[in-house]
């Protein structure tokens, strides 16, 4: 049987926000050496930062790595910013599909 979810109100946090604090801030890293030591580009880290690219299985496999955190931490961070645009873009869509019902077996 499915668990009920609750409809949130705000959009969740984007991972660059966590990196963007956590890394940068914190540790006080510049982009350029985060990039430097997850071995990606400048511009990657960049738009991660900035909420214009997200984090793949791969970024999520460097930054688990660097931070000590399971790459699902990641992963999990990205997939409520992905299922949050997707439901407010494909919103009445949605409420147009009738959930199935179960039958009882003849």
């Amino acid at each position: 049987m499915p668990i009920p979810r609750k409809p949130r109100k705000r959009p969740p946090t984007h991972p660059g926000v966590y990196i963007a604090r956590g890394l940068l801030k914190d540790y006080g890293f510049t982009q350029q050496r985060l990039a430097d030591e997850l071995g990606v580009s400048r511009r990657t880290v960049n738009q991660l930062v900035n909420g214009r690219r997200g984090v793949t299985a791969d970024m999520a496999l460097r930054l688990g790595r660097l931070t000590k955190t399971s790459p699902e931490y990641w992963l999990n961070l990205q997939t409520a910013v992905d299922l949050w645009e997707a439901e407010a873009e494909a919103g009445r869509h949605l409420a147009a599909i009738k959930p199935l019902r179960r039958t009882k077996a003849a």
